[in-house]
């Protein structure tokens, strides 16, 4: 009766860890997305869309070789009364041999930035819009499924 409870004792320990790990691998805990307006006139917005990605992790740029990981992409919600001008301009990438997909891909290490363009999509147009970011972040150990970050974007210059 003593071992079964030190095994079940053990299995509980084993079972809480792996759950606390999983935990700390969500994709919203190791990309934190934050936007700035840069410019805002009467017939556009400009705004910047920020990454700081968590050290060890790295997520996949807008575009990728065919057969890769999922390549970041940028939408606002057709809901929306803005509308995204393309094309979208990032910051500087990596190209690197991946091991998790067996060929050369393109990425973005601790932070990267994204230029925006949003256009009111009719008369009255709100001070906030949503904006979708569909990423797929990655270690030299694990990849993490896809996940779509819905994000508030307030469209006031500060």
């Amino acid at each position: 009766m003593q071992f079964a409870q030190k095994y079940s004792v053990a299995v509980v320990f084993v079972l809480s860890c792996l759950c606390w790990k999983a935990q700390a691998q969500r994709p919203s805990e190791v990309v934190k997305w934050s936007t700035e307006v840069t410019k805002a006139t009467t017939t556009a917005t400009q705004l910047t869309l920020s990454a700081t990605v968590a050290d060890g992790w790295h997520i996949y740029a807008l575009s990728q070789p065919a057969g890769g990981p999922t390549p970041l992409k940028i939408s606002v919600p057709s809901n929306s009364s803005y509308v995204l001008q393309a094309p979208v301009t990032d910051t500087s990438v990596v190209r690197h041999f991946d091991s998790n997909f067996n060929m050369e891909t393109v990425y973005y290490l601790k932070a990267a930035n994204f230029n925006l363009t949003l256009k009111p999509a009719g008369a009255t147009a709100a001070e906030t819009t949503p904006i979708d970011v569909r990423y797929q972040a990655c270690s030299d150990r694990l990849c993490l499924p896809p996940y779509t970050a819905h994000l508030t974007a307030s469209l006031k210059r500060r």
